[in-house]
């Protein structure tokens, strides 16, 4: 598949300007940190849990998304989840495809397991940040490194082949996917290499305890329940939330909203559970 990069172009444009639809929270400061070459941000909320930190990895099919798409909502999060939460800008495709932004990825996941050897640690992302997020965790426990306490999906990209009935069943439900764009989104990504890119084909034996949620308006449907069908056999403290008639990312449109209330709760206990095992 070709990829025509003017495309790609317009939809960051457009994906960054979504972070303008709600306000940033208030009472959580934000500040810039290159780490390892990458522009990184804190985001630090009053009266934050010590020794908690939270990596955050954001969504937009591996080839869109921001500080400035997900500032806003991410400050919410710190804020709601009561932790510090580290937000990086990984490398994206098509100018960098697989695997430079799961490197990344792990790059600041190294340097936060040394920097902060005492810290409970967390993983966090949306949407293709919730595919990186599983990926992540499988090259943890591959190099051995420190497990986080848990890990948070919202809505992860799980397959890349775009092959489950949800893409099809499931598109006139979806306000904000459409199977063409993603699978552009892929392709960028991926290239002739969707087969080794592709998280749904790691064959997992451990996983941190995990928390899904998902809306039942979108495209990616079945990326959550298949991962939840592989994992919860591994790891019986997985939990997965599914909430009716709404739609990819449910909080990225309206943080407000009683489901999006319901979920950063749900996360919030979920850490807190967590955060002494």
């Amino acid at each position: 598949m070709s990829i025509d990069k003017q495309i790609i172009e317009e939809n960051r444009a457009f994906y960054d300007n979504i972070g303008n639809i709600y306000p940033v929270a208030e009472g959580v400061a934000i500040t810039e940190e290159t780490i390892n070459n990458m522009e990184c941000y804190w985001f630090n909320p009053e009266n934050a849990k010590p020794n908690e930190l939270v990596i955050y990895v954001h969504g937009g099919g591996y080839c869109i998304g921001s500080i400035r798409s997900h500032k806003a909502m991410v400050s919410h999060f710190a804020k709601g989840l009561g932790r510090t939460i580290l937000f990086m800008e990984y490398a994206l495709a098509p100018e960098k495809p697989y695997p430079s932004g799961l490197n990344d990825v792990m790059s600041i996941y190294e340097w936060a397991v040394q920097k902060f050897p005492n810290h409970n640690l967390y993983l966090m992302g949306d949407s293709a940040g919730g595919g990186l997020s599983i990926w992540a965790s499988y090259q943890i426990a591959e190099r051995n490194l420190k497990v986080p306490k848990a890990v948070a999906l919202i809505s992860p990209s799980y397959n890349l082949e775009l092959n489950n009935p949800s893409t099809n069943n499931r598109q006139h439900l979806d306000q904000i996917l459409n199977k063409e764009m993603v699978a552009t989104f892929f392709s960028a990504y991926a290239g002739d290499n969707i087969s080794t890119a592709d998280t749904s084909k790691l064959n997992f034996t451990t996983f941190p305890p995990v928390f899904v949620g998902v809306g039942t308006n979108e495209i990616l449907f079945d990326d959550s329940i298949n991962f939840y069908d592989m994992v919860y056999k591994i790891q019986p403290n997985a939990q997965l939330k599914i909430y009716g008639g709404q739609g990819h990312v449910l909080t990225q449109m309206d943080i407000f909203s009683d489901s999006s209330r319901d979920l950063i709760s749900n996360i919030y206990n979920f850490f807190n559970n967590n955060s002494n095992e």
